[in-house]
């Protein structure tokens, strides 16, 4: 008798596991249809348009589950694209006081949560959240604390942030950036008569190099009527960024001017040529005619038009003819004249990330926020 009780423990034991398990498996499916009930009372109350109720329905489930955190924040921005941005600030901070939440998550949600306090107008508040996820090395954090920074004009914030996260700050966007903050915080501290040259130097340091520091650097040294060192900034500006050549290449050649050195601008001219637009090739045209070769520069531009059109290049080529054509000349003018003003209608500048057009330079895109993006103005009707 005692040996079949013996037998019989292990059948006991295995048949009480399968029953155990059994019944947690019933107790978990139980669970889940209860979720799933409560989910579809909160979704109805949303179709329902009773949208009081639904997220007060949909909140309470988040002691239910946290495995449902990413339903909630689909949910919370669902409520920012629509303006209701009080339901999501409760949702993304009743999410934050979850203690189950991991660290990816609560990054995110403190993300998400200072955007809508962006939207809001709760800046400070916003502004809180940012930096402590920039503390934390959360690179995603850094568009959104630019934006805010550049928002405000908080420019020192910006290049304080910079110097405390300088690992963070790799891409060209993020550069450029905190290259702009150093340029306006230098020029606030012209207009209260400070030297500007230690911030826009600072700027040149930054792990990739951006247009505006080089500009204000040769605008600051020509201010000062250091014409060398403004060539020496401009050329590598030039050199580096073909596409803001029209930026600086009239001061530029002036710079030269003054120092009586104006063939050695004539050279950087041909240096240029195979990889700049028609401002260029205008200005090679123009030495060709102070040398005496006004046909050479007829015919080099002729050439180019046939292969590159601009209404600029055309324009000039107008001028050069008349001077050769007595008999065409007043006609020839005539048409000028209904080129240029044709010209003049025509934006200056383009924003090459949105498209945004202006005929006058902006550093930050008015539209699309982006900093350095709007240069000068390219094709048929660029230069």
């Amino acid at each position: 008798m005692i040996e079949l009780l013996f037998l019989l423990l292990p059948v006991a034991a295995a048949y009480g596991y399968v029953m155990g398990k059994n019944s947690a498996k019933n107790q978990a499916h139980e669970q889940n249809r209860k979720i799933t009930s409560e989910y579809s009372k909160g979704l109805k109350f949303l179709l329902d348009r009773e949208e009081d109720q639904g997220l007060e329905h949909l909140i309470k489930l988040l002691e239910v589950s946290a495995d449902s955190v990413e339903h909630y924040l689909i949910l919370a921005t669902l409520f920012r694209k629509r303006g209701e941005l009080d339901r999501a600030i409760r949702i993304h901070e009743l999410l934050l006081k979850q203690p189950s939440l991991d660290m990816q998550v609560i990054q995110s949600c403190k993300l998400a949560l200072a955007e809508d306090y962006i939207m809001a107008g709760l800046l400070d508040s916003a502004e809180e959240h940012l930096v402590e996820l920039v503390k934390a090395d959360y690179e995603e954090a850094l568009t959104p604390i630019i934006q805010l920074y550049s928002q405000t004009r908080e420019w020192q914030k910006g290049v304080n942030m910079y110097e405390s996260h300088a690992e963070l700050f790799t891409e060209q966007i993020y550069c450029a950036a905190i290259a702009n903050f150093y340029c306006e915080a230098a020029l606030e501290n012209q207009a209260s008569q400070q030297d500007t040259a230690d911030y826009l130097e600072r700027a040149l340091k930054l792990p990739r190099t951006t247009i505006r520091p080089l500009y204000e650097l040769g605008h600051d040294a020509l201010g000062k009527e250091d014409n060398v060192k403004a060539i020496y900034y401009w050329r590598k500006l030039v050199s580096q960024f073909p596409c803001a050549i029209p930026l600086v290449l009239q001061d530029l050649h002036v710079c030269y001017q003054r120092l009586n050195i104006e063939h050695e601008f004539h050279t950087l001219v041909n240096d240029l040529l195979k990889t700049s637009g028609v401002l260029v090739k205008i200005k090679h045209c123009e030495g060709l005619v102070e040398a005496g070769h006004t046909q050479q520069a007829v015919d080099y531009l002729t050439d180019s038009l046939k292969r590159e059109p601009s209404i600029r290049g055309f324009s000039f080529l107008l001028k050069l003819l008349a001077t050769r054509q007595d008999k065409f000349q007043s006609v020839l003018n005539e048409v000028d004249n209904l080129v240029s003003a044709y010209v003049e209608t025509k934006p200056d500048y383009q924003c090459r990330n949105c498209g945004f057009t202006s005929h006058k330079l902006y550093w930050l895109c008015p539209s699309c926020k982006s900093w350095e993006s709007i240069l000068p103005s390219q094709g048929v009707d660029g230069y």
